[in-house]
């Protein structure tokens, strides 16, 4: 019995870890977003919505975590998900509307990524890491037209159609430059440490 729940315990090492890794990356994108990005937004950019933000950080990360991941991602995220909503986001925890719209926003990249999978018969992750940006980018394009859709469709219904359409390109353009927001970042900091080494 010692022995089963002590080769047992690197899978729950790992799984702890996956678990503040992206949570930890996610609420860090929340928080920049809300209250680094937003602010600077309102004080320097009025014209634009206050609920659109120019750079989403949140959904690169879903992007990057769905892309390494998988449908695994959802778990991963999923303390990110509920604190980031308490925190920032305020969607109402007691309706089914919000867990409709998470499964929605969270659940579309890892499809994305199986569908990409099974439609070129191969595994993304074992790409060289150019084919690796350039795959996050269009499935993060694929992902972000398809969530802002769902999401309107779900949780704006009552806005006018000129209103509807606008609104969802402003949160894709938003989603699109947050993801490369990060991926350039992460190409900054992959260059450096190469370097240091």
């Amino acid at each position: 019995m010692s022995k089963s729940l002590y080769s047992s315990a690197p899978l729950n090492n790992d799984f702890i870890l996956k678990v503040a890794l992206h949570s930890g990356a996610l609420m860090l994108a929340y928080f920049v977003t809300w209250e680094l990005i937003m602010p600077g937004q309102r004080m320097f950019m009025t014209m634009l919505p206050t609920l659109a933000t120019l750079f989403y950080l949140p959904f690169g990360i879903k992007v990057i975590s769905a892309f390494f991941e998988g449908w695994r991602c959802i778990i991963y995220m999923a303390p990110g998900i509920v604190i980031g909503n308490f925190f920032w986001v305020g969607m109402p925890f007691d309706t089914a509307t919000t867990y409709i719209t998470w499964l929605a926003s969270y659940g579309t990249a890892p499809a994305i990524f199986a569908a990409l999978d099974w439609a070129t018969q191969d595994d993304r992750r074992r790409v060289t890491a150019g084919q690796a940006w350039r795959t996050m980018i269009a499935g993060g394009a694929a992902a972000s037209v398809a969530i802002s859709v769902l999401v309107h469709v779900i949780r704006h219904r009552n806005i006018p159609q000129d209103d509807f359409i606008l609104s969802m390109l402003k949160y894709m353009i938003g989603d699109m430059l947050g993801l490369l927001l990060i991926l350039a970042i992460l190409m900054g900091l992959f260059r450096y440490l190469r370097k240091v080494r």
